[in-house]
């Protein structure tokens, strides 16, 4: 059977980055993974309850990797990140 996936825009704190979501019987869930960023993945019962755990692990990966010194750029061109020993910094193009 093959997965109706969605795209959708999911804004945050960090910027607004999309997702597709699909809904998966077996489990019973709503599946969600980044489109730029596949390696945030999460779920929720729901359609709005995947949202918004997808705004919560976008917003978590975005620190993780400011922590890191890496610089993430969203989805409308927006980086957001951290040079060592400096604030914190936003750079739009």
């Amino acid at each position: 059977m093959k997965a109706n996936k969605q795209e959708f825009l999911i804004r945050t704190k960090d910027g607004a980055f999309r997702v597709r979501i699909w809904r998966d019987k077996g489990d019973r869930a709503y599946l969600v993974q980044g489109i730029g960023l596949p390696e945030v993945t999460t779920f929720g019962r729901t359609l709005a309850e995947s949202k918004r755990m997808a705004r919560e692990a976008l917003e978590l990966y975005c620190e993780c990797a400011i922590d890191e010194n890496k610089i993430v750029i969203d989805d409308k061109g927006r980086a957001l990140g951290k040079l060592p020993g400096s604030r914190v910094i936003e750079l739009v193009r």
